[in-house]
């Protein structure tokens, strides 16, 4: 299978496919506005070299009192949530490519060679390793004794969480061309959920690998391969019983989880990921804006386009505001019932590309550089 990075997609691909020559957007300058916050930085950290000038998005997993984040080298960290301290942290023997899950008392990473690697979650020791049919470029997902590993062929891969053992694959055909990088499979109750390259997105039994439903988010269409892109590479997002996807250059589209019958559906373009609240669902498309939909009806209810070709992460839902990082390190606070700029923070000049991660009073943002970091909002 080729892959093209998203950031470079249309530069490189565009003149090969008859789409002539191309120009990216330039990145818009900061905006302007009246802070309505003050963001603080309570702590940060180094968790090893980040992503570097990889175009991955090596993202942290918060359980509430950890963060456990990974960097492309091998270096896996367990970090206090409260003060940054580090609890452990540990070297695998391998490039890791997708991180970070955790789940049943593990912590999972993936290789670009199909190299899986669970560590304890107490101490970072390792508890097993096994080799999956490709690389893996997103976390995996752990729950109810299984571990979920999506790989870059099109393939859902069981395994046990108490010895890596194979358990089940799931496999379908994917298109010649897509995006570097796969969607996160999730798990809900007793339903494994994930998207492809081919504008689909499944939902299997978590015992066995059977397929329960399928749903299109999006056709190809177009005259060429880049043009007839259409992968489900944003995670997908569960509001209680009803599942949002959205697929690059397609649609956002929600789905009841446990029938994968259609609610509704609008056009939009994204590979980043989604998020939720106060009735909404967020989404940074591919241009750099950031939109809100009604999570009942999916009624457009603001758009933010001042963030153009800025590079930007997936939102985070936080108190009353989205958050978003960009390609400079900026953390962009805007007001979750109309767009508005509220604030703004940087953690290092380093890109923000992994998603901010929400917790009880503060956001943690980890940088490409490997910089993770603690910001709490107060009033100015």
């Amino acid at each position: 299978m080729r892959h093209a990075a998203p950031a470079v997609l249309l530069a490189l691909m565009l003149a090969a496919c008859g789409g002539g020559k191309t120009v990216r957007e330039p990145p818009a300058p900061l905006p302007d506005f009246t802070p309505q916050l003050r963001v603080n930085e309570v702590w940060s950290t180094g968790v090893g070299s980040g992503a570097g000038k990889l175009p991955l998005r090596l993202t942290p997993f918060f359980d509430g009192a950890a963060l456990y984040a990974a960097d492309a080298r091998g270096r896996v960290s367990a970090v206090a949530a409260d003060n940054g301290r580090r609890l452990w942290e540990t070297s695998v023997s391998q490039s890791i490519s997708g991180a970070t899950g955790v789940g049943d008392g593990i912590v999972v990473v993936g290789g670009p060679k199909g190299q899986v690697v669970a560590l304890n979650k107490e101490d970072g020791k390792q508890a097993w390793a096994a080799t999956v049919s490709s690389a893996v470029t997103a976390p995996p997902a752990v729950h109810g004794g299984v571990v979920i590993v999506q790989t870059a062929d099109g393939k859902l891969t069981a395994l046990g969480v108490a010895d890596g053992k194979r358990l089940w694959v799931y496999e379908r055909g994917e298109p010649a061309l897509s995006l570097l990088g796969t969607a996160a499979p999730l798990i809900a109750d007793e339903y494994v959920l994930s998207g492809f390259a081919s504008g689909k997105i499944v939902a299997l039994n978590l015992r066995d690998g059977r397929l329960l439903w399928e749903f299109t988010v999006s056709q190809p269409r177009g005259r060429n391969e880049v043009e007839r892109l259409v992968d489900v590479d944003a995670p997908l997002l569960i509001v209680r019983d009803m599942l949002y996807a959205a697929s690059y250059q397609g649609k956002i589209v929600a789905v009841d989880m446990r029938t994968g019958r259609l609610q509704w559906t609008r056009d939009v373009s994204t590979f980043t990921g989604l998020d939720a609240g106060r009735g909404y669902v967020y989404l940074t498309d591919e241009k750099g804006g950031v939109l809100a939909f009604d999570q009942a009806t999916g009624a457009s209810v603001w758009k933010q386009d001042k963030l153009r070709g800025r590079n930007l992460s997936a939102p985070v839902y936080f108190n009353g505001h989205v958050v978003v990082g960009d390609y400079q390190g900026y953390l962009h606070w805007l007001s979750a019932d109309d767009g508005r700029f509220v604030s703004r923070a940087r953690v290092g000049s380093d890109a923000v590309a992994a998603r901010p991660m929400a917790g009880p009073a503060a956001v943690y943002v980890l940088n490409q550089g490997g910089t993770l970091a603690a910001l709490q909002p107060r009033s100015p």
